[in-house]
């Protein structure tokens, strides 16, 4: 029996239900480690999640511009975690602020666990809807990147429920699906191409439905919260861009070429252009694909892999993005045949979120973007031969 022969839906979807077991262990053990929130290593219980309590608190006590101001931000860091030393900076736009707004209501531990709890349900809602197989499904429950979410704290399944919705109701419901692909807004290095691709693929009401989105959004979080707030977040942008350049944020923890090219010694100048060739290129082949007839999952597949690849500023928990795109590629597999060297790849980079940083750290070698890459050029070559 040949190793792909092993690559059954039955196989895939018990190994994933062991993932998620083995995963959800592991965090669990990692907890009962932790002293006065913090972890032997130093690092904070939920890590970035502070930063999202901390911006919480100032604007529920009146000063939600301060989440811009470093020393406003880490004094109210200090006062969820006193022990802990990591800073994070808040570099989020005002209409994410609405939705971290109620979190300082309660201690920052069961902020923390409801954060969790919330999303990691409505993330497994979304992928119920969206896969009904167990494999696809599964896969998505288990992925790596659920782990990683999970140990920081952070937004990436708010963000991978929000782009499975939108992506997928195109075709059923465009206003609906336009709408919950420009709440995408708080994140805007991927939620841009994601409209241009709409505007590609001539999904006309979806664009219209995100715009409209993005509109109440930001007027919305200007009439909550001031318009000093978006002045501030605006100003801001130099800081956010420095932080990126100048390695403030861990190159290791980043899956895009320009965080792959400055961990391994190169250049600003060398690092805009090796990403920006590869983002122009990908986004332009995309949008190309988006034109043509062809298989609607496979479109999807590919343009949220070429959304990931077009930002510079992209981190391993954006990576629960990808679900989405494998399950999709899962499916048509087993309904077509695969292509050479799809299952390994598929395999890679559902556990690349909790691999490669360690290996990038270790060995100032970034392998997340080829990753990316390599099953974006396999999801065009699949789309092409359909």
């Amino acid at each position: 029996m040949r190793i792909g022969d092993l690559f059954t839906e039955e196989r895939v979807a018990r190994v994933a239900k062991f993932a998620a077991l083995g995963f959800a262990i592991a965090f669990a053990a990692l907890l009962t480690q932790s002293r006065d929130l913090v972890y032997p290593s130093g690092r904070a219980v939920g890590a970035d999640f502070v930063t999202f309590w901390a911006a919480s608190d100032l604007a529920l006590s009146g000063r939600p511009a301060w989440a811009y101001d470093e020393a406003a931000i880490v004094a109210a860091e200090r006062e969820a975690l006193p022990k802990a030393e990591d800073v994070y900076l808040w570099h989020y736009p005002p209409p994410f602020q609405l939705v971290v707004l109620p979190l300082a209501l309660v201690p920052y531990l069961w902020a923390y666990g409801l954060w969790l709890a919330a999303w990691l349900a409505i993330y497994a809602a979304t992928f119920r809807a969206a896969f009904r197989e167990p494999a696809p499904f599964w896969l998505a429950i288990g992925a790596s990147a659920v782990y990683v979410n999970a140990l920081h704290g952070q937004n990436g399944l708010m963000t991978a429920a929000l782009a499975t919705g939108g992506l997928l109701l195109l075709n059923r419901a465009p206003l609906l699906a336009g709408i919950l692909i420009g709440a995408l807004c708080y994140k805007p290095h991927l939620g841009l191409p994601l409209g241009l691709l709409l505007l590609a693929g001539g999904h006309w009401r979806a664009a219209f439905g995100a715009v409209l989105s993005v509109m109440a959004l930001c007027g919305l979080s200007a009439l909550l919260f001031g318009t000093d707030t978006w002045r501030a977040f605006l100003a801001n942008a130099s800081t956010a861009r420095a932080v990126l350049e100048n390695g403030a944020v861990p190159w290791h923890k980043m899956a895009s070429f320009f965080a792959s090219v400055r961990l391994a010694g190169g250049g600003i100048g060398l690092a805009y252009l090796v990403h920006g060739l590869v983002a122009i290129t990908v986004l332009a082949l995309t949008m190309l694909a988006w034109r043509r007839a062809g298989p609607f999952e496979l479109k999807v597949a590919l343009g949220v892999l070429a959304a990931l690849l077009v930002s510079p500023y992209l981190f391993d928990y954006d990576l629960a993005v990808t679900v989405l795109a494998l399950g999709l590629l899962l499916r048509d597999g087993f309904a077509r045949g695969w292509r050479p060297g799809m299952k390994p790849a598929i395999v890679a980079l559902w556990l690349a979120p909790a691999v490669l940083s360690w290996v990038a750290e270790a060995t100032r070698i970034q392998l997340h973007p080829v990753m990316l890459l390599v099953v974006w050029a396999l999801t065009w070559q699949r789309l092409r031969a359909a």
